[in-house]
């Protein structure tokens, strides 16, 4: 008996090793360094491919601005390299619409989208709430009421004056740590209530300013870097939505987006397919810079979303929107990627608590057959009653 019960004891220990093995990894992949950056090279060829201040990590990608793909395989110091994987056409995940009449079941939220939708709605938040940019705000970090705040003002006037909806969240998330991306999920479930056509989540780098220095159709600005998390069972989605956003960026202003990150963590991006993490600019560039960045990006993201036509309606017919592809797919992988580590847990709790893989396949077959045997005495005894009332319908129409 006292060996039974320790091993029952184990288990809500061992579930909460589990979890927090898988919270504390996913936390620890969205760290920034605290100081310096890393510079990543090409194999082989040593040409610098891009800087970040993220933590790296082996099996990290950027997609570059010509769209070439690049896998980390090496960290060493402040250098990392990358070999080439591919070049990717990132114009394939445009062109295409559907109207989104049914439930759409994202991570944890379900979200009515109806033909009676009528507004546009973008929501935008920030996770690092004291990033703010040395030219201009005089620091790099003001705790609970950074620059980027502002940053993140300029993008929502931009899209208001396109007719768009646009909620801002000004909740602070501080202090800029590994727990941010925990505490701003709150907000972002709460923002997700209204359902927005898209979530965005606002930053600036920490890297040299000349790697955010841009000329965008003779306009010099700060240009702007996507970050898609890897750790993430929506990710196809996720980054599909990226790619269509590059791809309209490099149509309609080369040059704007230098980027795609592809990092180990998850960045909240699990909740909702449109979700996106916006790098706009670095901390060195003037703030000012990173707000006429964010000017352009309203637009490629109006067009993305709602289709070239945008601006001549008032509302997306019956809520048509750009296609991401695999969309419902992705919800549905990461339902049963849920269920999946439930029927595991579940499965490890019966092991451990019938005290072996014999005892239990013993009960299974106990209560199987117990079970059958009953639900065949519940089938024929209704069927007895049916027969009666049957019986008594013909009488009393007779």
């Amino acid at each position: 008996m006292k060996k039974g019960n320790s091993g029952k004891k184990i288990i809500p220990v061992i579930v909460i090793v589990i979890i927090l093995s898988i919270f504390c990894s996913t936390a620890l992949a969205e760290e920034e360094r605290d100081e310096g950056y890393y510079t990543v090279y090409e194999e082989g060829t040593n040409k610098k491919i891009f800087s970040t201040a993220r933590v790296l990590h082996i099996g990290d990608q950027y997609l570059n601005e010509d769209n070439i793909l690049y896998e980390i395989t090496k960290i060493s110091g402040d250098k990392a390299y990358a070999k080439f994987k591919e070049r990717v056409d990132i114009q394939k995940t445009l062109g295409q619409t559907e109207s989104q009449d049914e439930a759409l079941v994202f991570g944890d939220f379900s979200l009515e989208v109806a033909d009676t939708k009528k507004e546009k709605v973008i929501a935008i938040y920030h996770t690092h709430s004291d990033e703010s940019y040395i030219p201009t705000d005089g620091k790099a970090s003001i705790p609970h009421n950074g620059g980027i705040y502002k940053v993140g003002k300029a993008l929502k006037a931009a899209l208001e004056e396109k007719g768009i909806k646009v909620i801002q969240s000004e909740k602070s998330h501080d202090p800029h740590d590994s727990m941010a991306y925990q505490r701003s999920r709150r907000t972002a479930a709460e923002l997700l209530k209204n359902a927005p056509d898209a979530i965005v989540d606002i930053h600036r780098d920490a890297v040299p300013a000349e790697e955010y220095y841009g000329n965008v159709n003779g306009q010099h600005l700060a240009r702007i870097q996507l970050v898609v998390g890897r750790q993430n069972p929506q990710m196809e989605t996720v980054n599909n939505f990226a790619k269509q956003l590059k791809a309209t960026a490099d149509n309609k202003y080369p040059g704007l987006i230098k980027g795609i990150f592809y990092g180990k963590g998850a960045y909240n991006q699990d909740l909702y397919p449109r979700s996106i993490l916006v790098e706009a600019g670095t901390y060195t560039n003037s703030r000012y810079k990173a707000q006429d960045g964010a000017n352009i990006m309203a637009d490629v993201i109006a067009t993305t979303i709602y289709g070239e036509d945008y601006a001549k309606e008032s509302t997306p017919g019956k809520g048509a929107t750009t296609k991401i592809r695999g969309e419902g797919g992705g919800s549905s992988r990461a339902l049963l990627w849920i269920l999946g580590i439930a029927v595991l847990g579940f499965g490890a709790y019966m092991l451990i608590s019938t005290g072996g893989i014999n005892e239990l396949s013993e009960k299974v077959k106990r209560f199987s057959s117990r079970e059958f045997a009953n639900f065949l005495g519940d089938k024929k005894s209704a069927s007895g009653e049916c027969g009666s009332e049957s019986e008594d319908d013909d009488e009393q129409k007779n």
